[in-house]
């Protein structure tokens, strides 16, 4: 048993399937596309990434996906972040691995070692789960086996910090009895909410990005998405994006944008029948599977300073609850939502919201 820095092709197929191995059977796995994942595996490791792997007898028992970058939270400008982290439940396997991205990531100058993260959103898939396996993980969430946490732990690391996720019930909202309260305060602020005009995306995404911007804090993850970032989100991600899951408020007297909740539906549930794989069985499993899709992960929200506590999260919450029960949406989540962040968190549990699952972001010194 050996750990490797991976560099052909061969090595990245076998990066990618290993998965396989870990989750056979496990209804609640989502594939990566098989083949995007070896794209990205090979432009990656092109610039500031290295591949990692742990082999026996030609097959692998664990991987990981490393490089180094700025920390906002941790305040370091070269720490070392490690994503796409698999392993068998093998000790020393785990060891192998760890030790050997502890080295690699020494040499590329970090001083602290963090993650897991998702290569260019770190907004995303980030965090080991160690709560919440009873249910199955919803659009661009982490899902992982139970023993990671122990693995992690058994090799010195630990929680740099942990981010959450709520289960939503609008049964329990009441939404026929919180409507008028909330018209109340759309009227007494001069406010109203709409859905996103996808007819007009460009001014849509520049009063998103207002928002965004001016509600940013310190406690935020990262720093508020450029225009350019949303651009290429919206780009990425328009044929998964449902319009009335996107909620503008906006001042009547001169259409001033003061708040957004944005969701997205759970396109998980057609990658799972996918499998990883594009061909034209699986495309046609997926447009079954669009039909069928019954589950939303609320994703963010934000309302500027001068709109805060006035009442504006609960009427966005309002129109999305109204928009998930036209929809037949019967699973709903909000997060992830950072643990320290107290005020949103209270915001979704005024919502309805029951803390669900616990992601954890570990940490240690190479």
């Amino acid at each position: 048993m050996r750990a490797i820095r991976l560099t052909t092709s061969r090595q990245f197929h076998k990066f990618v399937s290993l998965p396989d191995k870990i989750y056979k059977g496990d209804p609640f796995y989502v594939p990566y596309m098989r083949r995007d994942l070896f794209c990205t595996l090979k432009k990656l490791t092109k610039e500031n990434y290295v591949a990692i792997a742990v082999e026996e007898n030609g097959e692998f028992l664990a991987r990981v996906l490393v490089t180094t970058g700025h920390n906002k939270q941790l305040g370091k400008e070269n720490c070392g972040f490690f994503s796409h982290f698999e392993c068998v439940n093998d000790r020393e396997a785990a060891r192998l691995l760890f030790d050997e991205m502890a080295a690699v990531l020494k040499e590329m100058g970090a001083d602290h070692i963090e993650g897991t993260y998702f290569p260019y959103d770190q907004d995303n898939r980030r965090g080991i789960l160690v709560q919440g396996f009873e249910r199955a993980p919803l659009i661009l969430t982490s899902y992982n086996p139970p023993y990671y946490k122990d693995l992690f732990e058994e090799n010195g690391f630990t929680k740099d910090f942990d981010t959450v996720s709520y289960h939503l019930d609008y049964e329990k909202y009441d939404i026929a009895r919180i409507r008028p309260l909330t018209e109340r305060i759309l009227d007494r602020y001069g406010l109203e909410i709409s859905p996103a005009d996808f007819k007009h995306l460009d001014k849509e995404i520049d009063d998103v990005h207002t928002v965004i911007a001016e509600a940013t804090n310190d406690i935020v993850f990262q720093d508020a998405p450029t225009r350019e970032d949303l651009v290429r989100i919206v780009k990425n991600w328009k044929a998964f994006l449902w319009n009335d899951f996107i909620h503008i408020c906006r001042r009547k007297e001169d259409g001033r944008p003061v708040g957004v909740m944005m969701s997205i539906p759970d396109y998980f549930s057609v990658f799972r029948v996918m499998n990883g794989r594009n061909n034209p069985i699986a495309l046609l499993k997926a447009v079954r599977a669009i039909k069928k899709i019954d589950a939303v992960r609320a994703m963010l929200q934000f309302v500027v300073p001068d709109y805060q506590n006035k009442g504006v999260n609960f009427a966005l919450y309002q129109a999305f609850y109204e928009a998930c029960k036209r929809r037949g949406i019967v699973t709903l989540e909000a997060g992830t939502i950072m643990e320290n962040n107290v005020t949103s968190r209270r915001n979704v549990e005024k919502a309805s919201g029951e803390l669900d699952k616990i992601f954890r972001l570990y940490g240690r010194d190479p």
